[in-house]
């Protein structure tokens, strides 16, 4: 269908010329200089089509391959295919193609005139040649393009907050990517993907860390994760986590300064603020970090900071006597932190 290529004496074959680089051509219908191209060729293959404006003036014999270093390539058809040609809303027009004619002295054989914004569109996906002018063209294209890979983030009480730990690795890969391209009276109007096709690329997956070392003030037990062991996860409200290494059942009470003697200061030398609590150190050491709840209330964060208590009891300090009446004493669960 197609003679050959010519560029300085630099053969190129048909499947290279046209199946294999999708050459774009533009051929302008008179030799007058010009602004701009005033006519552009679409070659396609019948899988791709690709298009190109030339923003300089080219005379009617000369055809540019896109990617030349010049424009000295011409394109000539092999003799004997037949060629359909649609010109707008004019009749098919039918004629034979001769050995080595041109795209332009065939259209002029046959009497077509190209208007100064038509565009000419080549088919020669099929053994006869199909030939469209028109003010407009509507066509896809398909291009490979790099495509990263996508990440999956999973939260995990198991991991630090503010760390992310990825446990099955991605790959970027490639992606074809359908192009919905129209051009209308020699310009492109616009040029959008419309379609996604053959990702390679590998999705990453990942763990995002919730685990912290504190609560937040009034943030409360959502859920509670335990092992065999006795250790686990407190799943807060918050969307935290907190890890403790045991749990018990104590009985709580209340107290704060001013009563029975209370003073400011704990038996460790702190000075007594909500979160303080008194403990039996031989049965939860000094210096301990708990989580504590009462039922529906929750205490919250907690450090065995004071005694005076004796067996599995917790005396949690507060900031008014009446919050200690309110509270009363109550079956509890300390949880025991890192």
């Amino acid at each position: 269908m197609l003679a050959n290529w010519k560029k300085r004496g630099f053969p190129l074959n048909r499947r290279q010329a046209v199946f294999a680089m999708l050459l774009c051509l533009v051929l302008a219908v008179n030799a007058v200089p010009a602004l701009r191209a005033s006519a552009l060729y679409l070659i396609t293959d019948g899988e791709a089509t690709t298009a190109v404006e030339l923003a300089e003036p080219v005379t009617a014999d000369k055809l540019i391959v896109v990617g030349a270093v010049d424009g000295s390539a011409e394109l000539r058809f092999e003799g004997g295919h037949k060629v359909t040609v649609t010109h707008g809303t004019d009749a098919v027009q039918y004629a034979t193609t001769r050995t080595n004619e041109t795209a332009d002295a065939l259209l002029k054989r046959m009497g077509i005139s190209v208007g100064p914004m038509e565009m000419v569109k080549v088919d020669v996906s099929e053994p006869e040649i199909f030939i469209e002018i028109a003010a407009s063209f509507t066509y896809y294209e398909t291009l490979t393009e790099p495509a990263e890979h996508a990440t999956v983030y999973t939260k995990s009480y198991k991991v630090p907050k503010g760390e992310t730990q990825v446990w099955q690795q991605g790959m970027d890969g490639t992606r074809e990517v359908v192009y919905e391209v129209v051009y209308a009276d020699g310009e492109l109007v616009s040029r959008q993907a419309v379609a996604e096709q053959n990702n390679t690329s590998v999705t990453e997956y990942a763990y995002v860390g919730t685990l912290v070392k504190e609560a937040q003030a009034g943030d409360t037990i959502a859920s509670v994760v335990k092992n065999s062991d006795g250790s686990g996860y407190l799943l807060m409200q918050s969307g935290d986590a907190l890890h403790f290494t045991g749990s018990m059942e104590v009985k709580c009470t209340a107290y704060t300064t001013g009563y029975d003697g209370v003073g400011t200061i704990t038996a460790t030398g702190t000075t007594v603020a909500r979160g303080c609590v008194a403990v039996d150190k031989s049965v939860i050491p000094l210096g301990t970090t708990m989580f504590i709840t009462s039922g529906s209330y929750t205490y919250g964060m907690s450090h065995a900071e004071d005694t005076g208590v004796r067996g599995a009891k917790i005396d949690l300090f507060m900031d008014t006597y009446n919050e200690c009446i309110q509270f009363g004493r109550r079956n509890s669960v300390a949880y025991f932190l890192d």
